[in-house]
């Protein structure tokens, strides 16, 4: 009967511990991919007050690899060497270990958060995630898509949606802890598939102007729905 409930037990363990929020996950190594490849499908809280031995994350990174989770073997290499380190049995180190200073991100390194669910290529994975590529461009085009999209990076949507004519019901996650800076890049790069004559470019001023009045997915699946799009 227990070994029954292994993977049950497992996967629980993994919505506690992932459910970490930016503002409480240690620094270290591997910080950012945890995030990154994490923030999706599991919403970042608190760090629980137990700890799993390497080999209860790594058992847990192999049953989210069977479960859809994309990572490349370094991937999940790095992965599992930040939580069993960070988020393990043994006390993490007293300061994190130097690190070089990093190359400055590009819009297609933080697109790396959305290609889970939007593609590579933002072609989607109908019909549970909808295509970015080409509807980008029919947002830019509507009044008010513009702050729409900025709305839904930043706060996620819920509810459905209807894209290229399918109908899409879910939740999107808002991406709000990463920087004024990236979330930049990441519409800049989204707007590079397809934008209007005259696309003035997202600046991180912009994205820091739009938290003064955070909204809810809810709201701005009304946002979505006032616009008027082809």
């Amino acid at each position: 009967m227990k070994r029954a409930l292994l993977p049950l037990a497992l996967l629980l363990s993994l919505g506690t511990y992932l459910a970490l929020s930016q503002a409480t996950l240690p620094e270290g190594p591997g910080k950012e991919l945890v995030l990154a490849k994490c923030q999706t499908c599991h919403d970042i809280g608190f760090v629980a007050r137990e700890r799993l031995s390497r080999e209860r994350w790594d058992a847990v990174l192999s049953e989210m690899v069977m479960r859809g989770l994309q990572v490349t073997p370094e991937e999940r290499g790095r992965i599992l060497d930040y939580l069993a380190t960070y988020l393990g049995t043994e006390p993490p180190p007293a300061t994190p270990p130097a690190q070089e200073t990093p190359a400055p991100k590009t819009g297609a390194q933080v697109y790396a958060n959305c290609q889970g669910c939007h593609g590579p290529q933002g072609e989607g994975t109908p019909p549970t995630f909808p295509p970015l590529k080409g509807h980008v461009e029919k947002l830019l085009r509507a009044e008010g898509g513009r702050a729409y999209l900025l709305a839904v990076v930043l706060y996620g949507v819920q509810g459905v949606i209807q894209v290229e004519g399918q109908a899409y019901e879910g939740i999107m996650p808002g991406f709000a802890w990463l920087s004024d800076e990236e979330l930049a890049l990441v519409l800049n790069h989204l707007a590079a598939w397809g934008a209007p004559e005259g696309f003035r470019p997202y600046t991180p001023e912009e994205v820091q102007a739009a938290r003064v009045k955070p909204l809810t997915p809810d709201e701005v699946l009304k946002l979505r729905q006032g616009l008027k799009l082809p």
